[in-house]
């Protein structure tokens, strides 16, 4: 029974590779109609956020002339949108249209003893526009939707309201947009207008949430980017959420939304499915948090570039703050270092315009290859294949099995959620695309050097190269599986980083020690049982803390965590600059040239198999490029290329430096050895 399965297993090995070959050229579509969806718009969108312009102009002598200035000189920089919040009753205070008295400061203004007046919060409008424009607003929230009692008073011919609030709880309810603000922003001096809405209209209130999207609508508004941690109308309690009634609103008045990248944690009820219902009408924004306003304007300029072409940004939101200048005794806004980080020759607007993006109202990207997603079934059996023979490699009578209960598990998973089916396909085939390769790589030099071949520095490169063009394989699969406008705005992403920088190593690691010339199972347990059970050394101890302590510095260094030195950060702007798309520097500096050196030593000295455990993390970091799915494809094959062909120079010159050693060695070991 056995032997027929063995027998079995051998026939079957070829089918599967026939598998992954059918699944390879089924992701060839998914991956070209990405490349089209990233296409579909160029356009990106400069917003600069209003409020705290607002709270800046507070600290100027003249407050109004100051923001009327600095808007001109945003524009004149590039900014063509404003933000514009849900007013509270500070910000039209701020803005002059209001002023604004707590019971003391209004007993004192009346001449009323101190402590007399109810605690309650009185205001009076500065002109008859802000009264006419501004009472209907007002009185909605507070005295319609909050039931709390607004009285009118007036003060010197002054109108004004008294709320039956205390001063700090009547600032915290959010109001419709101030449309005085809105009118000097759109209608005066003729920038976009992006909406801040919250979630702190409590209660919900459908009509007048309605009415505020009207009134957006009516100044071209198109994109709404949610202020705080939820979306507006959010509740944890699925029967108490009204993200429902938001969503027919913004389809009502055809405006979108935009997912905010760097945040510590997603917004609540921003999700696929939102998105979804949105019929995909999103971007990506980049935010400049007001505590990068005081960088350099180079350094904010390359943010603002590499957020746009390496990430899929299509809106920038820049912010600000006002703070004290102990060094110059001022305070200092930083608009200057804003303004001048976006205009002049190496000014971020003219990069973005150079890489071929214009600067415009954003819009979301089209999404190409829908009707493509029934492809994906022979991306699951291909990558399944893939999988079990990679294991075959361990465990060569394995390969049949592994793929039959692969197979019904990852199918079965499809039905049942399709995404956790399709990211951990994904994860499968990303860590076992660069072993495979690799394992393959150490087989085919092992057959060289049993006949005889000397070693080659142009078979080295050979072997190198061909090794890339088999992880390449993996690459595209994991293009395909994780294909569609949810990987795009990073609402769903590529899982198991860590694990993917990792496991290949620990694989290749423990073939070449117990699997290597094909030992089979049995023998791999029994050499490490010998392994086990053998005299630890001194020498031993040393080299295994040696590899921990490598092993921790790469994993800190992988994914967005990392932190990197002053020096290292110099030179990747350096790369940068003078290529325009920066290559890994684990790839080109050590893991490929190590790759070359490897396989050059292989050739002749056995025991340089293990350095493969150290080079894979090269052809994993290939699929670790392509896995952030928000990077234009065409920027990830950039950087891989340019890794590669940089890596192979270094990699020669390794091979010459070892050379060197080598016979140095040779030459000066007998004498250095003499007693």
């Amino acid at each position: 029974m056995f032997e027929r399965y063995l027998r079995l297993n051998e026939r079957m090995t070829k089918w599967l590779w026939l598998l992954v070959i059918i699944g390879l050229i089924a992701s060839l579509p998914l991956g070209y109609k990405r490349i089209q969806t990233e296409r579909s718009t160029k356009n990106v969108e400069i917003v600069f956020d209003y409020r705290d312009l607002l709270e800046a102009s507070q600290y100027k002598p003249n407050s109004q002339a100051y923001i009327q200035q600095q808007l001109k000189l945003l524009k004149e920089a590039g900014v063509g949108s404003m933000a514009v919040y849900e007013a509270t009753l500070e910000e039209l205070k701020y803005s002059r249209s209001i002023q604004l008295f707590t019971a003391n400061e209004y007993a004192g203004l009346t001449g009323k003893l101190a402590g007399t007046a109810d605690n309650h919060t009185y205001l009076l409008f500065t002109s008859n526009d802000a009264r006419d424009k501004l009472q209907p607003l007002i009185e909605n929230v507070y005295r319609k939707r909050l039931n709390v009692e607004v009285n009118t008073w007036t003060y010197n011919n002054q109108t004004g309201l008294i709320i039956a609030l205390p001063y700090e709880e009547a600032n915290t309810k959010p109001l419709q947009p101030d449309p005085i603000t809105l009118d000097m922003l759109h209608n005066q001096h003729q920038f976009q207008i992006v909406a801040r809405l919250s979630n702190r209209m409590q209660p919900f209130a459908k009509e007048e949430l309605d009415a505020t999207l009207k009134s957006l609508s009516s100044y071209g508004v198109k994109r709404i980017i949610f202020d705080g941690v939820a979306v507006t109308g959010y509740d944890e309690e699925k029967d108490k959420s009204n993200v429902a009634d938001l969503i027919e609103l913004m389809n009502k008045y055809n405006i979108g939304t935009g997912a905010i990248e760097r945040l510590k944690a997603p917004q609540k009820g921003f999700t696929v499915s939102f998105v979804n219902k949105l019929h995909g009408n999103a971007v990506r924004v980049f935010p400049l948090f007001e505590t990068e306003a005081n960088l350099k304007p180079d350094i904010i300029a390359d943010k603002l570039v590499l957020a746009v072409k390496d990430r899929d940004i299509r809106m920038i939101f820049l912010n600000t703050r006002a703070a004290k200048d102990t060094e110059k005794g001022f305070m200092n806004d930083y608009m200057e270092s804003i303004t001048e980080s976006l205009a002049g020759p190496q000014g971020a607007i003219k990069r973005i315009e150079q890489a071929g993006y214009d600067i415009g109202q954003a819009h979301p990207f089209v999404e190409y290859g829908k009707g493509l997603n029934g492809l994906k079934w022979l991306l699951l059996a291909g990558a399944t294949a893939l999988i079990a023979l990679t294991i075959g490699y361990f465990v060569r009578s394995l390969v049949t099995l592994v793929f039959a209960v692969g197979i019904l598990g990852v199918f079965g998973l499809f039905v049942l959620s399709p995404s956790i089916a399709l990211q951990g396909a994904a994860f499968g085939v990303g860590v076992c695309a660069p072993t495979w390769s690799t394992l393959f790589a150490i087989r085919s030099i092992q057959q060289r050097r049993l006949k005889g071949g000397a070693p080659s520095v142009l078979q080295a490169i050979i072997i190198f190269l061909r090794t890339t063009g088999l992880t390449l394989v993996g690459i595209v699969y994991v293009v395909g599986l994780l294909s569609g406008l949810s990987y795009y705005l990073v609402l769903e992403q590529f899982r198991g980083v860590a694990l993917l920088h990792t496991l290949p190593i620990i694989l290749v690691g423990l073939y070449v020690l117990l699997f290597n010339h094909q030992r089979g199972l049995r023998g791999a347990i029994k050499l490490a049982r010998d392994i086990l059970s053998a005299k630890i050394s001194i020498l031993w101890v040393t080299l295994a803390g040696i590899m921990a302590i490598g092993l921790w510095y790469y994993l800190s260094r992988t994914g967005n965590e990392g932190q990197a030195s002053q020096m290292e950060i110099l030179f990747r702007a350096l790369l940068e600059d003078t290529l325009g798309v920066r290559p890994r520097t684990k790839e080109f500096l050590f893991a490929h040239p190590l790759f070359i050196l490897g396989a050059y030593l292989l050739m002749k000295h056995r025991i340089a198999a293990f350095l493969f455990a150290g080079a894979v993390m090269g052809q994993l970091s290939l699929v670790d490029t392509f896995a952030h799915l928000h990077t234009p494809i065409y920027i990830s094959m950039t950087r891989v290329i340019y890794g590669v062909l940089i890596g192979l120079v270094i990699g020669v010159v390794y091979i010459g430096v070892w050379n060197l050693l080598a016979r140095s060695w040779k030459r000066w070991s007998p004498f250095l050895l003499k007693e």
